[in-house]
C-alpha cells in the first residue's frame, strides 16, 4: 500500500469517526432534550411509568426507548442502570429481559470506548484531568491485571461504566479483548443486579437456581482467567 492510499484511507476513517460522533451526539440530544420526561422518571426510580403506562401501550416498541437510554447512560451517567434492567425483566421476563439488558449495556460500553478512541487527544486529556483520581486507579488496575480486571470492574456495579470504558480506551488493551471482557463483565453485572432486585420481578420460586447459576458462571470465568494469568506468568519466567 503506497503513501497516498494510506493517506486516503486514514482520511476516510477520520471522516467516518467524525460522522459517527456527530450522529451519536445528535441522538443523545434528541433522547435527552425532546424526551426529558423519560430521564426524569428514571432518575426518580419510577418503574410503574414504564411497566404500567408505556409498556401496555407500546409493547416491544418500548425497546426503542430503553435501549437508546441504556446507550446514553453508559456514556453519560444520568440515572441508575438498575432501573432499566428492572424494566426489561418486569416487562419481558427473565430470559428476554436478561438478553435485552446485556445487549443494551454492552452497546453502550462499546460506544463509549469507541468515542474515546475517536475524539481528539486534547479532549481526552481534559476529561482525564477532571476525573484523574478515579481514571488513574482504573487504568493501573487494567494495566496490571488486563482483561480479567475489566470483567471484575464491570461485575461489581460500583464504578460508573463510562469511567471504566474511558480508562480502557486510553490503555493499550486491544479492541477484541475489550469486547470480550465487556460482554463477560456485563453478563455478570446484569446477573448480579437482577439477583439483588429479584423480589421486584421474580414471580416463580427460582431464586436458588438463579443464584447457583451465577455462582457457577463466576467460578468458571475466574478459573479461566486465573489459569490464563498463571500460564502467562510462567512464560514470563
Amino acid at each position: 500500500m503506497n503513501k497516498r492510499t494510506r493517506y486516503q484511507l486514514f482520511n476516510r476513517c477520520d471522516v467516518m469517526k467524525k460522522v459517527f460522533i456527530i450522529f451519536f451526539v445528535a441522538i443523545t440530544i434528541l433522547v435527552i432534550l425532546f424526551n426529558w420526561e423519560w430521564v426524569v422518571q428514571l432518575r426518580e426510580d419510577n418503574l410503574s411509568y414504564f411497566t404500567e403506562e408505556l409498556f401496555p401501550e407500546l409493547g416491544w416498541r418500548i425497546l426503542l426507548i430503553t435501549l437508546p437510554l441504556m446507550i446514553v447512560q453508559n456514556v453519560v451517567t444520568l440515572f441508575p442502570i438498575l432501573i432499566l434492567i428492572l424494566i426489561h425483566f418486569i416487562s419481558f421476563g427473565m430470559v428476554p429481559g436478561f438478553i435485552i439488558s446485556l445487549i443494551g449495556t454492552s452497546l453502550g460500553a462499546f460506544v463509549c470506548f469507541w468515542l474515546t478512541r475517536s475524539v481528539s487527544e486534547k479532549k481526552v486529556q481534559t476529561y482525564w484531568e477532571k476525573n484523574e483520581e478515579k481514571l488513574s486507579y482504573i487504568f493501573k488496575l487494567i494495566s496490571s491485571y488486563g482483561v480479567f480486571m475489566l470483567v471484575v470492574l464491570r461485575s461489581i456495579p460500583v464504578m460508573p461504566s463510562n469511567l471504566i470504558s474511558i480508562a480502557a480506551a486510553v490503555s493499550p488493551i486491544s479492541t477484541r479483548d475489550y469486547v470480550w471482557s465487556t460482554v463477560l463483565g456485563n453478563i455478570s453485572m446484569v446477573w448480579l443486579l437482577s439477583l439483588l432486585s429479584a423480589p421486584l420481578w421474580m414471580i416463580d420460586n427460582h431464586y436458588l437456581a438463579y443464584l447457583l447459576g451465577y455462582v457457577f458462571f463466576a467460578l468458571v470465568v475466574s478459573m479461566f482467567y486465573f489459569i490464563k494469568f498463571y500460564r502467562q506468568k510462567l512464560k514470563g519466567y
